[in-house]
């Protein structure tokens, strides 16, 4: 037989095969996805503690994916923005007023129809304030979209369903409609009413859910719906009446409600085929008394089938067993084989993990414990920034009536400073829980390495200096292509219940990371001379470790980073800065920024935080642009207030402000004698007032870069003094 008929025979099977196998699996998915529902089972203000005294949720936990949720939305926190935030994918706004769900009647309708224009079905379920919330979110910092999760659904033939209330005796709360509703706030079915409560004077404000009742409600809704959202209530009746009870009582009410709780779900599950629904139990905010222990993320358990225990893992966080509360939405629509690009969140993984319950009580410890020594271990380290170079102005100002005995002391806890960072990188390889061993091992490390160091730089200032950077640099390089492990879990990295960050270098480690590369880089070329082929090589390296999605993930770090390197690259060479030299800069900016963009958006599955921007431009228009910066702008103002980095950083201002006129040329003449080193001191300066800028956190950034100018400035000039 001839040789192209083979050919041409194998390949036409080979097609047919492959239309045949697309033609069924595209069936299937069909069929499948047509008969998927989705159960959310609401029970506000518990954890996972809680969950584990409900004899049927535990068992279920065992064979379920489970996680903590950061619950962080727009602006300040409250329970109704993680509501709409759960269902709308995005960081979003809402209150009380506009969070109101009613069952459908004649008033309703005509209401409804009256505010909004729109004709509604008689049954169903509707926020009469749609337009409140849309307005309300119009204006919010991220400009989301109320709705997006059940007008998804809709558009595609789904449909959504409402049950149960938290209302007390005289306020109505029913924000659980947040979720399930379209744009126009529409929901196809359910019952919000009072109906759903009874009376019992026993409990918190004498009435309690009737789960006899939305067990009938929910049989009726499983047969017709495809999205459930039921709202238990009880839980955050309790949390509301809480202050009218004592603490025994509290919890012989809560022990009542869970258990309660825990057999409306036994009886659910009952009803319902495993095959095609997944159950999912969410807890949208935390209770205050967790809340003011710091532990503020609260359990997901998504069940879908089958008998082993999994753990979630988010895109959206890169983390095993934290998720963000905007990736419910997608998860929701993933089931469906649907998305949104309204949402910001991604759809969950789950793997396998034989002790699920164990590593997350385990995981929650660990993150709780860093988020609540955070502030007091970084307060101290800022403080002590800030004397310690205060007491070197003082030292350097009156050199003439202090003995010189105090200048080598003073001179190894200005090192200190710069020596912290890379102690704070290491101290998650202790595991230490007790704040006062924490303390211990950061003042016991930080010395043992300053001296360790002053014996290897025998006398040499330079070389000091010169080996801390390199010890900083290579530990933070080494941890950040490694999966960032240290960075996560360090005092100086980033909190997962803040949720600013969960990954990659935060803007602490950042500007550390350039203020320390240009100091290194300076300090070589002042000793070594090194040629500029080794310059662009480490800066080049640092920029893509900082920009690189995979990696440092922070765009604002890599426009500081390439605006700072290439201005003292340029210096280096000894060439002006002139607007010729800036735009070069800024071409050089646009061209990192666009090369990290398109690796991200084309190359990479797990994209991160700036193709999410990119695509939410392309998705809402400009006006995104305008809700970046707005944010920024008011991240900024809030921090400056609150942290003590904005201390250290006007400390270092005045501190610099100081030397520049008393002593008269003490700077002047640091910089006659180390001029490159100089050149990397304006460098720190441009990365300070860029990271300051283009950051959310820009003053944090910027602070840390500064420990770095005002650390080495004034070691050169008492070790100058001393000699």
């Amino acid at each position: 037989m001839n040789i192209r008929v083979i050919r041409f025979v194998a390949a036409l099977l080979l097609v047919v095969t492959i239309v045949i196998g697309i033609s069924y699996g595209a069936e299937n998915n069909i069929h499948d996805y047509d008969n998927v529902k989705v159960v959310m089972v609401i029970i506000n203000r518990i954890d996972f503690s809680d969950l584990e005294k409900m004899p049927y949720v535990r068992q279920l936990i065992d064979k379920s994916s489970i996680a903590l949720m950061n619950t962080k939305a727009s602006g300040s926190n409250n329970e109704f923005k993680s509501y709409a935030t759960i269902g709308w994918g995005i960081r979003s706004e809402a209150s009380h007023n506009t969070s109101l769900f009613y069952n459908l009647d004649k008033d309703t309708e005509s209401i409804y129809e009256r505010r909004t224009g729109n004709e509604v079905s008689e049954k169903g379920i509707i926020n009469l304030d749609i337009s409140k919330l849309i307005i309300q979110n119009q204006r919010s910092e991220y400009g989301s979209t109320p709705g997006s999760l059940g007008q998804v659904l809709r558009e595609h033939g789904y449909k959504t369903s409402l049950i149960g209330n938290s209302d007390t005796d005289d306020t109505e709360i029913r924000s659980a409609g947040l979720i399930a509703m379209d744009f126009n706030g529409f929901i196809d079915s359910g019952n919000v009413s009072s109906d759903l409560i009874k009376e019992d004077i026993t409990r918190p404000f004498g009435i309690k859910t009737n789960f006899g009742l939305l067990l009938e409600e929910f049989e009726k809704a499983y047969l017709d719906s495809n999205l459930i959202v039921i709202e238990t209530g009880d839980t955050t009746r309790l949390e509301r009446y809480k202050e009218n009870l004592y603490p025994e009582a509290y919890e012989n009410h809560k022990t009542n409600i869970l258990n309660e709780i825990d057999e409306f779900i036994s009886n659910i599950v009952e009803n319902f085929n495993e095959e095609n629904t997944k159950l999912m139990i969410v807890t949208p905010y935390p209770s205050n008394a967790a809340a003011s222990k710091g532990e503020r993320l609260t359990p997901v358990v998504i069940h879908e089938g089958g008998n082993d225990g999994h753990i979630l893992y988010s895109p959206t966080t890169r983390r095993d067993g934290i998720i963000g509360n905007v990736d419910i939405g997608p998860t929701i629509l993933s089931y469906f084989n649907l998305s949104s690009d309204k949402m910001t969140g991604r759809a969950l993984i789950s793997y396998q993990h034989e002790d699920n319950l164990n590593y997350i009580n385990n995981l929650n410890k660990r993150v709780v414990n860093t988020s609540t020594q955070r502030y007091r271990v970084l307060y101290s380290f800022a403080i002590y920034e800030i004397i310690t170079s205060l007491l070197s102005l003082i030292l350097i100002m009156f050199r003439n009536s202090i003995s010189t005995r105090w200048y080598k002391y003073m001179s190894l806890a200005l090192v200190g400073n710069m020596v912290a960072p890379f102690t704070l990188l290491l101290i998650p390889l202790f595991g230490v829980t007790n704040i006062t061993i924490t303390y211990l091992l950061l003042l016991g490390i930080t010395i043992g390495i300053v001296f360790l160091i002053y014996l290897l730089a025998n006398g040499n200032p330079l070389n000091l200096i010169l080996y801390s950077m390199v010890l900083l640099v290579g530990g933070l390089l080494i941890d950040t292509i490694a999966g960032q492990n240290l960075i996560k879990n360090s005092l100086l990295g980033y909190d997962p219940i803040i949720g600013a960050r969960y990954y990659g270098i935060g803007n602490e480690y950042m500007g550390i990371l350039i203020g320390a590369v240009l100091v290194l880089t300076t300090v070589l070329s002042e000793k070594y001379s090194i040629n500029k082929y080794m310059l662009i090589i480490i800066y080049g390296f640092v920029t893509i470790i900082i920009g690189f999605p995979r990696l440092g993930a922070n765009v604002g770090g890599t426009i500081t980073a390439v605006f700072a390197f290439v201005f003292v690259f340029i210096r280096l060479l000894d060439q002006k800065i002139n607007i010729k030299k800036l735009i070069y800069i800024a071409l050089a900016v646009i061209g990192a920024v666009g090369i990290m963009a398109i690796i991200d958006l084309f190359i990479l599955e797990s994209q991160s935080h700036l193709a999410g921007a990119i695509k939410q431009i392309i998705s809402s228009g400009p006006i995104v642009i305008y809700q970046i910066i707005v944010r920024k702008i008011s991240m900024n103002l809030r921090i400056m207030g609150v942290t003590i980095w904005s201390k250290v950083l006007l400390s270092a201002i005045v501190v610099l402000g100081i030397l520049f006129y008393k002593p008269i040329g003490f700077i002047k003449q640091i910089s006659l004698k180390y001029p490159k080193i100089a050149i990397g001191w304006s460098g720190i300066i441009v990365a300070c007032i860029i990271g300051f800028a283009v950051n959310d956190s820009g003053v944090v950034a910027a602070a840390t870069s500064v420990i770095f100018l005002t650390s080495t400035i004034l070691y050169l000039i008492i070790d100058d003094l001393g000699h």
